[in-house]
């Protein structure tokens, strides 16, 4: 028999003795319930953060006809990061009650149906926030407008639930659509 052999037949042994023991028996136990717990626990928040709807939230019900919209800053960061520069930025125009920046839901990617975009609650300080209207947050140039004015705003009722998770997302029009005015082509 080789040396190498006899050193690795030694080992296995030693290593079967001492895993038999009682001690390291209750350890690897243990070792292996947290190894699993902690999977368990990580595969859930996993989960948990990918399935959540940004329309849900509680940024989501503060918008209203005082609310600004800033578009053009650099989406490909994590939303907690975005909310925080805007917040540095816009924090000097007044009070932030909440600043709302969707995300895709299921990819946590700050993207909604294309549009990089979030909107701003201040207390008192629209004038100032408008005037920030071509400044710069990143890199990159910011449009500033209020909410009411852009698109966006009037995409969902009240920003609760969205088409992409199934929630119950309501769209809302400008205006009521006058039937009047549509015209509607029949075939024969």
């Amino acid at each position: 028999m080789s040396i190498a052999k006899t050193i690795s037949l030694l080992s296995r042994t030693v290593l079967h003795l001492c895993s038999s023991s009682k001690t390291n028996l209750k350890r690897q136990k243990i070792l292996k319930e947290s190894k699993a717990n902690l999977k368990k626990q990580k595969k859930t928040e996993r989960k948990k953060k990918e399935d959540s709807c940004c329309f849900g939230c509680e940024e989501a019900y503060e918008n209203n006809d005082e609310t600004i919209f800033v578009k053009g800053f650099q989406h490909l960061r994590p939303r907690d990061e975005i909310k925080n520069e805007l917040s540095n930025i816009f924090g000097s125009c007044g009070k932030i009650i909440s600043v709302f920046v969707p995300m895709q839901c299921g990819t946590c990617i700050v993207s909604f149906l294309n549009n990089r975009f979030a909107f701003i609650n201040l207390l008192n300080g629209k004038e100032k926030a408008l005037k920030l209207n071509g400044s710069y947050m990143g890199g990159r140039k910011l449009k500033v407008m209020m909410a009411t004015d852009s698109d966006e705003y009037f995409g969902f009722d009240d920003f609760d639930g969205c088409d992409l998770c199934g929630g119950p997302g309501k769209l809302r029009s400008r205006r009521p659509i006058d039937f009047d005015e549509v015209s509607f082509e029949l075939y024969h």
